[in-house]
């Protein structure tokens, strides 16, 4: 039986469950794509690197912080992708904290996003942040932090400034030494520091 178009019952139906389909992996790819998935998306990326690094926390030098980019390093994890846009988490500002009180704390950064210093498990939410780019003027209401970078034969050793002990961490893989603190690399080169500063609002 055909209809006054031409199309039997079998086709208009077939025609309908494609439609369907279509519509359910727009519906999907939409709600895969909201700002509250991304979110959740970065809280399991953190668990898992929380997992991994703490796991193996023997495999660095320092057993207390160590970088994503360490992880990486030593070959236990691939580079984690950012789930609000085109490249991946900073390596180098994202690490895990083990301190005096036995708790493990995580900082991921991805894009503009941030999880701060977070005790990050299965099932608990973790406040993100969203962050601009440090700068060298002060901004009102707005973060702070040290940074370091190293200078030898009058020459910068890297084209940006790092948390210390992330600087610690290059040259150390860099030079084949075994300095805990920046304080230690005098042979190596100059270490100077600089205060920046940057936005930092509460999104979630």
């Amino acid at each position: 039986m055909r209809n006054n178009k031409g199309f039997g019952k079998f086709e208009v139906l077939t025609v309908m469950v494609i439609c369907l389909i279509i519509f359910c992996v727009l519906f999907y790819t939409i709600l895969g794509a909201s700002p509250t998935r991304k979110m959740k998306t970065m809280q399991e990326d953190a668990i898992s690197f929380t997992k991994t690094a703490t796991t193996n926390n023997n495999s660095f030098h320092n057993t207390e912080t160590f970088y994503l980019k360490e992880v990486i390093d030593e070959k236990l994890m691939e580079e984690i992708n950012n789930p609000f846009g085109k490249g991946s988490c900073s390596s180098e500002e994202s690490k895990i904290e083990i301190e005096e009180d036995g708790f493990v704390y995580t900082t991921l950064k991805c894009g503009e996003y941030l999880i701060d210093h977070a005790i990050v498990t299965d099932g608990k939410d973790v406040p993100i942040y969203k962050v601009g780019a440090w700068q060298e003027e002060k901004i009102p209401g707005g973060e702070e932090k040290t940074f370091y970078y190293c200078v030898k034969d009058g020459k910068v050793l890297y084209p940006a400034y790092y948390e210390e002990l992330y600087l610690v961490y290059r040259v150390n893989k860099d030079y084949q030494t075994s300095y805990y603190f920046a304080s230690e690399m005098g042979n190596i080169c100059k270490v100077k520091s600089k205060t920046l500063y940057r936005t930092k609002e509460l999104v979630k």
